[in-house]
């Protein structure tokens, strides 16, 4: 068990957008900080952090901001804190899988899909305005599991509940919750918001566990070369010389060192990505053993294995 929290609570190798200190300073960092100092802005004045919170009438209004901004509106109490935790644990497993730039795509698409949804249903009918204040990382969280589950349908959670089960019960407290509160338009949301995460999850390459209907973006945030662009930062083709010379007409010496073995290039640095691949690997093993591999799966772990030891 001990093991299984370290692993928990272990920090990810994932790509940043700027140096934090000795971290990287990751997508869900500055989205935990962002709801952190939202739990400040409560305390300052209600009226302004309301202005972060999704109401479809202020975003009719013109006060766009709302469809991004909801996410990270946390007010300070004990389960908002225990949202942003929990979406700081998962959320780096979550970007560790889909790689820094498809990560942001992906946060971005469950953000503003749900809202742009409500906006304009709630223009048809007022009920769908009436949504709830503690939306939050909260619902960005279950957004998150739902894809893993997707992703990994045989992972268990402490190797007894399975994630889609947990997933589900989750989201049922939630919509059990608004329903209590009469809240149409929160449950509607919380489910519009589990439906764009698999759909932008699955569109992204991940969720591939599940037949969900998605538009293949999977090429978002790969980088290719360019063939005209590579050939035009070489410059102009040398003439390759016959020969050293030298200025007095001696001939050099051969020697031993014109056989000598090229040096090595230093070994290629494991990227994030690598180090998701073998975790869902050693997932794999750890949930139905080594023989679920295939003989595919078993090079690649062994190759992962080698590169992130010697490394």
């Amino acid at each position: 068990m001990s093991d299984y929290l370290q692993a928990m609570f272990r920090r990810r190798p994932n790509d940043g957008w700027f140096k934090a200190g000795k971290y990287d300073a990751t997508t869900t960092d500055i989205m935990c900080a962002l709801a952190i100092m939202s739990m400040f802005i409560y305390g300052i004045g209600r009226s302004l952090f309301a202005r972060l919170i999704f109401f479809g009438p202020s975003v009719r209004d013109f006060e766009f901001w709302r469809v991004v901004t909801w996410p990270i509106a946390e007010q300070p109490t004990f389960f908002g804190l225990l949202g942003v935790v929990f979406f700081w644990l998962f959320g780096q497993q979550i970007e560790a899988l889909f790689g820094r730039n498809k990560f942001i795509v992906w946060v971005l698409s469950v953000a503003i899909i749900p809202a742009v949804v409500l906006t304009l249903l709630g223009a048809l009918n007022g009920e769908f305005d009436a949504t709830s204040a503690d939306l939050g990382l909260g619902t960005m969280f279950l957004g998150g599991i739902w894809v893993y589950a997707a992703t990994y349908p045989g992972v268990k959670w402490f190797e007894v509940v399975p994630l889609w089960a947990l997933a589900g019960v989750f989201t049922g407290l939630r919509l059990l919750q608004y329903s209590g509160d009469r809240a149409t338009g929160a449950v509607l949301f919380l489910l519009v918001s589990i439906a764009a995460a698999l759909f932008a999850g699955r569109s992204l390459g991940m969720a591939t566990g599940w037949p969900i209907p998605h538009i293949d973006l999977s090429g978002i945030g790969s980088t290719s070369s360019s063939p005209t662009r590579t050939n035009k930062s070489r410059g102009p083709k040398r003439k390759r010389s016959k020969g050293p010379k030298s200025s007095g007409g001696m001939k050099v010496v051969n020697g031993p060192w014109q056989n000598a073995p090229a040096p090595t290039a230093p070994p290629v640095r494991p990227s994030p990505a690598d180090q998701a691949e073998l975790d869902g690997l050693l997932d794999k093993i750890g949930e139905s053993g080594m023989d679920s591999l295939n003989g595919a799966e078993k090079k690649r772990l062994n190759d992962l294995s080698k590169r992130l030891r010697n490394y």
